[in-house]
């Protein structure tokens, strides 16, 4: 026994190792064939995808009708991804981002992204100041049948961004606007992705990286059948913050033009660069903004466009070539379009060619007509419209004018033909009218015979032949911006309802050059907050325009002259959004009207009278429908101030509303239902 405790205490310390080697092979044993035997774990996760209901198009069974969920599966670029999240807490809803003219949206945006879940602080709690819950979390959609489209394989018919593609910006915050472009789809839900990532807050702001940026737009359609369509949508930008942009519609080209206005400005992140820009040696001073005019010289014309900030230097060279229009056949002669006001019409016409007379066939109606001394004509017109075309060749020129002469005869009592089933066209276009510069902004209010909105889509405006896309279209009207050119203008607008059934008018507006300084006249201009009790925080003033000048310069320069801040989101070129004025003591004497109050209190889902800084006045301020609006002579546009061109003699009035326009007469421009309160106060 002795022996066998001394051989135990002998050995014992190799019997501990023994036991502790056992124990480590069987758990790797162990876990080896465990690891074997589980099934394998899934990556490939469902992830929930961010929803949003679009405004816009459907009636509210579509709610329930249409699935609001899509599935999103292992590749991140076939995400549905949501942009905003339906709000329907109307507490803390942020109004929806429209055009200048609807205080909720920023200025000048076109078909701005729709609700967010992510409301402005000054919304985010009830009356009684208590948060509301978060919306629950949505569900994959276990709908297959859903068709989807590439709009980069197949014609775009559907919707429309302000994104250029493969264009460089200088600012990483860039204000995305929508268009859908078909009405017979109804917007269920939209998705965007940057850079491979979804954005859950997407609320029509994208912030970019600096280098290269990748972002898709996904739309959910609801078709006329009910199916689901899914239209995608891809872009690139290239944020590039540190060093200098130019940016410039300036291109190497030939124009037949002595003169050249084009825009240019420069850049870096978001500061603006100075610019430097020289024509044929000369350098230029911008005639407003970022517009230029140079006078060329006939052949090549180099234009330079330089700019430097903190050491770094950006310089853009381009070569314009003018060229005289040769006309080696000189025509001599009174024609013109016009109305005659008798059927014996007489005319003269001679044409040269390096001294030398030239023959001329002149017809009226097709008819070839003589003249007794080869310069003077007389012909008898017929009711209604005359063609007089005139022709001549001189070697390898040829000459061909056409000019059309128009007479009503007096014995004749004619009754147009009137189809009581065609659309009707209204416009604020007025024929003969005259303008001063090249730019003019119209209107149209087309309707059917029934008197249902005829939407852009069925609308065609050109201008001496060429066609002109719509500016803006909502439920109310279709707004264009018409580039003239120096003398007489056509306009022509078509209008079809779904019938095929068509009405068409022609305009004539003639254009008249700016003066030598590029002064195309004058605007009057004011600020109002009249609703507030104080007419005027900047009386009216009258302010120069230039030609091709946006509207968003000359308020800029008003508010500066006047001692006024501003906060804004876009800039003066594009999407500018005036949210606040500041100026110290601008409010005092505030004092909004006790009916008004009740009112916008009864409507209002905020609203407060007595929480106010007396130094700025800003969008949400009191209530959560106000903000800024403005009208042109009396009319409230569907554009921003960046759209916006003025015409001399125009007046504007840049006003605060407190709810959606209703309380000074420009609802109607939000393309929303609803009418203007009985009263303007």
């Amino acid at each position: 026994m002795k022996n066998t405790k001394n051989a135990f205490m002998k050995y014992k310390n190799y019997i501990y190792y023994s036991l502790i080697v056992l124990l480590l092979f069987s758990t790797i044993t162990y876990a080896t064939t465990s690891n074997e035997q589980a099934a394998a774990f899934d990556f490939n996760e469902k992830v929930e995808a961010s929803t949003l209901k679009l405004a816009g198009g459907g009636d509210e069974s579509s709610d329930t009708d249409t699935n609001k969920m899509i599935e999103s599966d292992a590749n991140p670029e076939d995400l549905s991804k949501s942009q905003e999240p339906t709000n329907t807490d109307k507490s803390q809803e942020k109004p929806e981002e429209k055009p200048q003219n609807q205080p909720l949206n920023k200025l000048g945006t076109t078909h701005a992204p729709l609700n967010s879940s992510k409301t402005n602080d000054k919304t985010n709690t009830s009356a009684e100041g208590n948060n509301k819950p978060a919306p629950e979390k949505t569900k994959p959609n276990t709908n297959t049948d859903i068709e989807i489209v590439d709009v980069a394989d197949q014609q775009n018919r559907y919707f429309t961004t302000n994104i250029k593609n493969n264009e460089t910006v200088t600012d990483p915050v860039y204000v995305v606007t929508v268009n859908h472009l078909d009405d017979s789809l109804i917007p269920q839900e939209m998705n965007v992705m940057l850079n491979g990532k979804q954005l859950n807050d997407f609320t029509g702001e994208i912030i970019f990286i600096e280098g290269t940026n990748d972002i898709q737009f996904q739309v959910i359609y609801k078709q006329s059948d009910n199916t689901l369509l899914r239209v995608s949508q891809s872009y690139r930008v290239t944020l590039n913050s540190d060093d200098i942009i130019i940016k410039t519609d300036l291109k190497d080209q030939k124009v037949m033009e002595e003169t050249l206005t084009f825009t240019a400005t420069a850049a870096q992140g978001e500061k603006d660069a100075k610019l430097k820009v020289v024509s044929n040696h000369q350098e230029l001073k911008p005639l407003a903004g970022s517009s230029y005019t140079a006078t060329l010289v006939e052949g090549e014309n180099t234009l330079k466009l330089t700019a430097q900030l903190h050491g770094k230097k950006a310089e853009q060279t381009y070569t314009v070539i003018y060229e005289k229009e040769k006309i080696a056949i000189s025509l001599e002669t009174d024609l013109k379009d016009q109305q005659a006001n008798s059927e014996d019409f007489s005319f003269y016409a001679k044409a040269t060619a390096n001294e030398v007379d030239v023959t001329l066939k002149i017809t009226v109606n097709d008819q070839l007509v003589k003249s007794s001394d080869g310069m003077n004509y007389r012909v008898q017109l017929i009711n209604g419209t005359n063609t007089v075309k005139v022709a001549g060749h001189y070697q390898d020129e040829q000459l061909e004018r056409q000019y059309t002469i128009t007479y009503k005869d007096p014995n004749v009592n004619e009754k147009p033909q009137v189809d009581p089933d065609a659309p009707k066209l209204v416009t604020d276009l007025k024929s003969g009218s005259t303008v001063k510069g090249d730019i003019k902004t119209i209107n149209v209010w087309p309707v059917t015979a029934s008197g249902e909105r005829i939407r852009g889509k069925n609308v065609q405006v050109q201008v001496n032949g060429a066609n002109i896309p719509f500016t803006w279209d909502d439920s109310a009207k279709t707004s264009y911006k018409l580039t003239l050119q120096t003398g007489q203008n056509n306009v022509t607008i078509k209008v079809w309802d779904d019938e095929g059934r068509t009405v068409s008018e022609t305009f004539t507006v003639t254009s008249v050059a700016p003066a030598e300084d590029g002064v195309i006249g004058q605007v009057t201009i004011s600020l109002e907050a009249s609703v507030l009790g104080i007419p005027y925080l900047i009386k009216p003033t009258k302010m120069d325009i230039h030609q091709g000048e946006k509207g968003s310069y000359i308020l800029d320069q008003l508010l500066r002259n006047n001692g006024y801040e501003y906060g804004k989101t876009g800039n003066l070129d594009s999407s500018f959004y005036l949210r606040d004025v500041s100026k110290p003591g601008m409010l005092n004497g505030l004092h909004i009207p006790d009916d008004l109050w009740e009112v916008v209190e009864k409507v209002s889902t905020t609203s407060n009278r007595d929480i106010y800084s007396p130094d700025s006045l800003s969008e949400f301020d009191f209530a959560n429908g106000s903000g800024w609006m403005y009208s042109v002579n009396g009319d409230y546009p569907n554009y921003g101030f960046s759209d916006a061109y003025f015409l001399d003699g125009d007046v504007v009035r840049v006003r605060y509303t407190l709810h959606y326009g209703k309380d000074i007469g420009g609802h109607d421009s939000s393309g929303e239902s609803g009418a203007n309160w009985n009263k303007e106060w």
